[in-house]
C-alpha cells in the first residue's frame, strides 16, 4: 500500500501499470463527464447560440458533406451574424477534418464526438506537460480537473459556443511555449507551433488563435532571444491559415466591430473564479455585476481551486527557476490580465491590426493566464511534495483540497449542463432542415479561397523543405562529431 501511495505522489517511483490505469481512468471519466454535460448528443438546440449560430451551421455542413459539395454559400445570412451568405467568410466556422463524420452522424451526435476528439487531443497535450515537468499522478490529477472543467469552457459550451473546442488544444500550446523557453529554436518547433495554431483555427476557434498569437507577440518583444522563432512561427501560422484568413478579409467592413469590454472590477473577477452564477441569472447585471452574459466572465474553479492557484502560484514565483518559465512568462501573462480589465484593450485596438481588433470581448483573454497558472501551480505543488518536511501532512491536506475541488467543479458542471441552460433562455425556433447548400457564382469569394489554398499549400511545402534540410544538417553534424570523437579515442 505504501509503495502505491509513493507511486501516486512521486514520479520517480511511479508504477507503470498504476500510471496507465490511472491515466485511463481519468480519460474515461472526462469523456463521461463531457458526455453528461452535453446530454450525450441529445442537445436541445432551441436556445441562444445553439439555435442562432452553431446548430444551423453544422446542419449546413452536414448537407454539404452528404452531397459531396463544397460548403460555400448558405441559403441566407441568418446563421452568419447577418454579414453574408458566404460560409467560409466568417472566421469562427468549423472546417476541421472531422466534419466528414457529419456524413454519418446527426448534428447532436457530431457535437458529442467532436468534443470527445478534441478533449482526447487536449488530454495527450496534458500528458506531454506531465512528462516535460515530471509531474506525479497526483499533480497531474489537479491539472486535469482544473484544465478541462473550469467555468470558462463549460459555460461557453453550454450556451452553444461549440467553437470553444480549440480551448482543449491550449495544453499543446503551453507545452510548445515551455519547449521554446527551454531552448528549442528549430524549424520543427516552428512548424509544430504554426500547425497547432492553424488546427485551432480550423476548429472555428478564431478567438483562441488570436489569444495565442498575442501571447507569443508579447513574449517575443519581452524576451529577445525567442523573437526569431516566434516571428517564423507567427508568419508561417498565418500562411498556413491563408485559406481561412483571406475569405473573412473580403468582408472586413461588414463585421460588427463594437468593443464590448472586459471585467469591470476586481470583485467581478474574484466572483468569476469562486461563485457559481445560475444560467437563469446569467443576463441579470444586478446579480452578476457584469454588463454581458455571465458566460463571457465565468472562470469558476471554486474556492479550493482559487486557494490552490494563489498559494502555489506564489510558490512558483518564489522558486525563480528559468526551467519553470520564470521570469520570461510573467510579463506576457500580466499583460493579458491587464487587457482583460475594463477598456484597457482599446490600446491595442487603436492600432487597427485586423487580427487583434477582431476580439470584442477582452474579458476572454483571462483564460490563457489562468491555464498557464494552473500548469505552474502544479509544477510548484510537485516541488513541494518532493520536500520531505511535513510530507504526510502535505499529502493529506492536498488530497482533501483536491476532493473539495472535484465536488465544486461537479456542482458547476451540473448547474450549466445543456439540459439546465435550455430552461434559462427564451425559446428560439430553428429549422435545421432548411440549412442546405446554396452555392452560386461568386468569383471574388472563390478566387480568394483558391489563392488562400495555394498559399497554404506552398507554405506547407516550404516548411517541409526547410525542416528536411535542418534535419539533414543536424544528422551530418552529429555524424561528424562521432567521427571526431572516435578519432580522438
Amino acid at each position: 500500500m505504501k509503495n502505491l501511495l509513493n507511486s501516486f505522489f512521486d514520479p520517480k517511483k511511479e508504477n507503470i501499470l498504476l500510471t496507465w490505469i490511472w491515466l485511463g481512468f481519468l480519460l474515461i471519466t472526462g469523456l463521461i463527464l463531457w458526455g453528461y454535460f452535453l446530454n450525450f448528443g441529445d442537445i436541445p438546440f432551441d436556445y441562444h447560440d445553439w439555435a442562432e449560430v452553431n446548430a444551423p451551421r453544422l446542419a449546413f455542413l452536414k448537407d454539404a458533406v452528404t452531397k459531396g459539395v463544397l460548403p460555400l454559400h448558405m441559403p441566407d445570412a441568418s446563421a452568419l451574424r447577418g454579414v453574408t451568405d458566404r460560409f467560409m467568410a466568417l472566421p469562427d466556422v468549423i472546417l476541421s477534418p472531422q466534419i466528414i463524420l457529419l456524413r454519418w452522424l446527426s448534428v447532436g451526435d457530431f457535437i458529442l464526438v467532436h468534443t470527445w476528439l478534441l478533449f482526447s487531443a487536449g488530454f495527450i497535450g496534458l500528458f506531454a506537460i506531465k512528462k516535460h515537468f515530471q509531474l506525479s499522478l497526483f499533480s497531474f490529477t489537479w491539472l486535469f480537473f482544473l484544465f478541462f472543467f473550469n467555468g470558462h469552457i463549460l459555460s461557453h459550451f453550454s450556451v452553444g459556443h461549440i467553437t470553444w473546442g480549440g480551448s482543449f488544444l491550449l495544453s499543446w500550446f503551453i507545452w510548445l511555449v515551455f519547449c521554446l523557453l527551454d531552448g528549442e529554436r528549430s524549424w520543427a518547433w516552428v512548424g509544430r507551433t504554426a500547425f497547432l495554431l492553424f488546427f485551432i483555427f480550423l476548429q472555428g476557434s478564431f478567438h483562441q488563435f488570436v489569444w495565442c498569437v498575442m501571447f507569443l507577440a508579447i513574449l517575443a518583444v519581452t524576451k529577445f532571444s525567442v523573437l526569431i522563432p516566434i516571428l517564423k512561427a507567427g508568419v508561417l501560422a498565418c500562411l498556413f491559415s491563408a485559406i481561412r484568413i483571406i475569405p473573412p478579409a473580403l468582408q472586413m467592413g461588414a463585421f460588427d466591430d463594437d468593443f464590448l469590454g472586459g471585467y469591470g472590477t476586481p470583485l467581478v473577477m474574484a466572483k468569476a473564479l469562486m461563485q457559481i452564477i445560475l444560467p437563469a441569472d446569467s443576463l441579470n447585471a444586478e446579480k452578476t455585476g457584469a454588463v454581458l452574459g455571465w458566460w463571457e466572465f465565468d472562470m469558476y474553479i471554486g474556492i479550493a481551486g482559487t486557494v490552490f492557484l494563489i498559494f502555489f502560484g506564489i510558490q512558483w514565483l518564489l522558486q525563480r527557476k528559468k526551467e519553470n518559465g520564470f521570469p520570461a512568462l510573467i510579463f506576457p501573462l500580466v499583460a493579458l490580465v491587464f487587457f482583460s480589465i475594463r477598456n484597457f484593450y482599446q490600446i491595442i485596438r487603436f492600432t487597427q491590426i485586423p487580427l487583434f481588433s477582431g476580439e470584442r470581448v477582452s474579458a476572454r483573454f483571462l483564460i490563457l493566464p489562468v491555464v498557464f497558472l494552473m500548469v505552474m501551480a502544479c509544477i510548484a505543488l510537485q516541488s513541494s511534495l518532493q520536500e520531505r518536511r511535513f510530507h504526510l501532512l502535505k499529502n493529506a491536506l492536498a488530497s482533501v483540497l483536491l476532493l473539495i475541488l472535484i465536488a465544486e467543479l461537479w456542482r458547476h458542471l451540473n448547474t450549466w449542463k445543456v439540459l439546465n441552460s435550455v430552461n434559462a433562455f427564451p425559446y428560439t425556433y430553428t429549422n435545421l432542415a432548411i440549412k442546405v447548400v446554396s452555392n452560386h457564382d461568386d468569383p471574388l469569394y472563390t478566387n480568394g479561397l483558391l489563392i488562400g489554398a495555394l498559399l497554404s499549400g506552398i507554405s506547407l511545402a516550404g516548411w517541409i523543405w526547410r525542416y528536411w534540410r535542418e534535419k539533414k544538417q543536424t544528422a551530418a553534424e552529429s555524424g561528424k562529431e562521432q567521427t571526431e570523437s572516435g578519432s580522438s579515442d
